[in-house]
């Protein structure tokens, strides 16, 4: 599956999740944005993580390509429509 399905599966709360993520923001700065608890952008990481089929390991920043996945498939949204 290809990145652009990938993100089509996240939920619009996991996108919104994704989008500040990618503005480098910490789990307390995205749950004070959404007004929900560090529990709950944590559980919104961890699908998020799954849904687009990141590799674990120690050496791997999954929060990194994360942020990586979604703005490249925002720049091809922009181009797309342009």
């Amino acid at each position: 599956m290809d990145v652009d399905n990938r993100v089509a599966y996240l939920t619009a709360r996991e996108r919104d999740v994704l989008a500040l993520l990618s503005q480098g923001r910490s789990d307390l700065g995205i749950g004070s944005a959404l007004f929900v608890t560090q529990k709950t952008v944590e559980f919104h990481t961890r699908n998020i993580f799954r849904k687009l089929e990141l590799p674990t390991g120690r050496s791997i920043n999954r929060r990194v390509l994360a942020a990586a996945i979604f703005l490249q498939t925002d720049a091809a949204t922009r181009t797309s429509h342009d």
